[in-house]
C-alpha cells in the first residue's frame, strides 16, 4: 500500500550525538506538524483571513517547538482559493508590519512556500494577507536557538554546499511517479561523516503534475505526516526550499537499496508528478568545521528592481546581476542570507538562479531557485551563499524578470570555525553517492 513503512527491524544505526558547548542559533528539526489551518479552525478561527487582516499564530510551546529560548522557526506556508492575487508577509508579532513578502500568490492559486521568522511577542509570528481573502496552512518543520538557556544540547550547525542535482525523475526509466507513490531516497557522505547527519536542505520541485496536489518530504521513521511540503496546481512547475529530517539506513531495507548508515529519506506525491531535487546544504550535529549557526532579522528588503534598489531594472535573458549585503546586514562572520525571493511578472517562463559571487572557482549550478511562469508573481526561500565581498549573483533564463529579495536571518560562522571563510568550490562541493528507491 502506497505510503506504508516497512516494519523496523529490532535494531538499526544508531545515529551519533555531538552535544553542542553553546546552543545559540543551533537548528533543531521537529517532525512537520500543523500549527494553522484556517479551513478547520487550527490555530485561529475558522475563515479565510482577509483583505488588510492579520492572524497573531502561536508557535512557541506548540508541533515540537520549546515555550521558550527560540529565536526563530523554518515553517511551510501553503496559501489555498485565494480570491484576488496578493501576498502574505509573516513577521515577528508586536513588530511593525515590514515592506516585505513570504507569498506571493495568484486568484485561485495553490501553493506553498518555506519560511523562517523570527518569533515575536508571547512566541507569536503575524501573518498578514493584502487583498482579497484567503485560507492559510502553517506546518512547522524546525526551529533556532535563541540563546544558550534550552536543555536539549543537541542542536546542530549549518553547512552550504554547492547547489547540486541528485534525483530527477525525468531521468527515471519507471518514467513519471504515479499518484500515491513514495520515493525513498538516501545520500551516503562517508562511514565517518553519515552518523553525524540530521537532516538535508534542498529545493524540491513538482514538475508537470497531472492534477492538483501535494509533495510531503519527511525522515520515514512512522507513519507520513499530515504536513505537506510541496503544492501544486496541475501542470504547474513548483519549487520550495526544505528542510527534511534524516533517518539511517538500516542495511535491511528491501533489495538492500541503500548503504547502511547513509542518511535516508521519502518523499510522497498525491499526485502523478516528477520530483526534482536539488541539495542546497546539510545539518549535523556541529561535527563539521564548516557549520554555521542561525541570527535571526525582522524581514529585510535588499533588492526591489523596480525601483533600483539593489539592481538597477529588470534582469534580460540571460542575464547576471550580482547582489551586494548592506553592511548592516553582515559581518566578517556572515556567510549565508536565509533569503524569501520573489520573481516579478517574468516576459516568459523562466528559471531564476542564485550562487556566491567573487568566487573564480565557482560558476553557475545547473539548478534553480525560482521557475516563475510568465506574468506570474512568485516566491520561493534561498539559503544565498555569499562570497569574500559579501555578494551573492543572480541569473535569468529568458525573457525578462523583476526581482524582490527580503533577509529574514544571516547563517554565521562561530568562533570555532571561522576558517570556513576560505571555503572553495571543491570543498564546498559533495561527492556523497545518491541512491533511490520507489514503491
Amino acid at each position: 500500500m502506497p505510503g506504508t513503512a516497512s516494519a523496523a527491524p529490532a535494531s538499526a544505526p544508531l545515529q551519533k550525538s555531538a552535544a553542542l558547548d553553546d546552543v545559540t542559533g543551533a537548528y533543531y528539526p521537529v517532525a512537520p506538524a500543523r500549527l494553522l489551518d484556517t479551513r478547520d479552525g487550527t490555530g485561529a478561527p475558522v475563515g479565510k483571513i482577509g483583505a488588510g487582516k492579520k492572524v497573531d499564530l502561536q508557535v512557541a510551546g506548540r508541533g515540537g517547538v520549546p515555550a521558550s529560548n527560540v529565536g526563530a522557526v523554518v515553517l511551510n506556508v501553503t496559501v489555498t482559493g485565494p480570491t484576488a492575487a496578493s501576498f502574505l508577509t509573516a513577521f515577528p508579532a508586536g513588530e511593525s508590519r515590514p515592506t516585505a513578502s513570504s507569498v506571493n500568490f495568484a486568484k485561485g492559486w495553490l501553493g506553498s512556500n518555506n519560511v523562517t521568522v523570527k518569533l515575536g511577542a508571547g512566541g507569536k509570528v503575524s501573518v498578514f494577507n493584502n487583498s482579497g481573502s484567503t485560507d492559510v496552512i502553517v506546518d512547522v518543520v524546525g526551529f533556532y536557538a535563541g540563546n544558550d538557556n534550552l536543555t536539549n544540547r543537541n542542536g546542530g550547525q549549518y553547512e552550504w554546499y554547492l547547489p547540486k542535482r541528485y534525483w530527477d525523475t525525468r531521468e527515471d526509466p519507471e518514467g513519471k511517479p504515479p499518484a500515491g507513490q513514495v520515493l525513498e531516497y538516501s545520500l551516503d557522505f562517508d562511514d565517518a561523516y553519515n552518523p553525524h547527519v540530521k537532516s538535508l536542505v534542498f529545493n524540491l520541485t513538482a514538475v508537470s503534475p497531472a492534477k492538483s496536489g501535494f509533495l510531503t518530504a519527511w525522515s520515514g521513521a512512522g507513519a507520513r505526516p499530515t504536513a505537506s511540503t510541496v503544492n501544486y496546481l496541475a501542470g504547474k512547475n513548483v519549487p520550495n526550499l526544505s528542510f527534511v529530517q534524516t533517518t539511517p539506513c538500516t542495511g535491511t531495507e528491501q533489495y538492500n537499496w541503500c548503504t547502511p548508515g547513509a542518511p535516508k529519506f521519502k518523499i510522497y506525491t498525491s499526485q502523478a508528478a516528477h520530483v526534482l531535487v536539488d541539495l542546497v546544504g546539510v545539518v549535523d550535529d556541529g561535527e563539521s568545521p564548516y557549520g554555521m549557526r542561525f541570527a535571526p532579522l525582522s524581514p529585510t528588503r535588499i533588492v526591489d528592481s523596480r525601483t533600483n534598489l539593489g539592481i538597477s531594472g529588470a534582469i534580460p535573458a540571460g542575464g547576471v546581476r550580482k547582489v551586494t549585503a548592506p553592511a548592516e546586514l553582515v559581518t566578517e562572520d556572515t556567510g549565508v542570507l536565509a533569503m524569501n525571493v520573489t520573481a516579478v511578472t517574468p516576459t516568459n517562463n523562466t528559471v531564476v538562479t542564485t550562487w556566491p559571487a567573487d568566487f573564480d572557482d565557482i560558476g553557475k549550478p545547473d539548478t534553480s531557485n525560482l521557475n516563475p511562469y510568465a506574468g506570474q508573481v512568485v516566491s520561493n526561500g534561498v539559503l544565498g551563499v555569499i562570497g569574500p565581498n559579501a555578494a551573492f549573483n543572480v541569473h535569468n533564463l529568458s525573457g525578462s524578470t523583476h526581482l524582490v529579495a527580503d533577509v529574514v536571518g544571516t547563517f554565521y560562522y562561530p568562533a570555532a570555525s571561522k576558517t570556513a571563510k576560505s571555503l572553495t568550490a571543491k570543498t564546498a562541493t559533495s561527492d556523497a553517492v545518491p541512491s533511490a528507491n520507489r514503491r
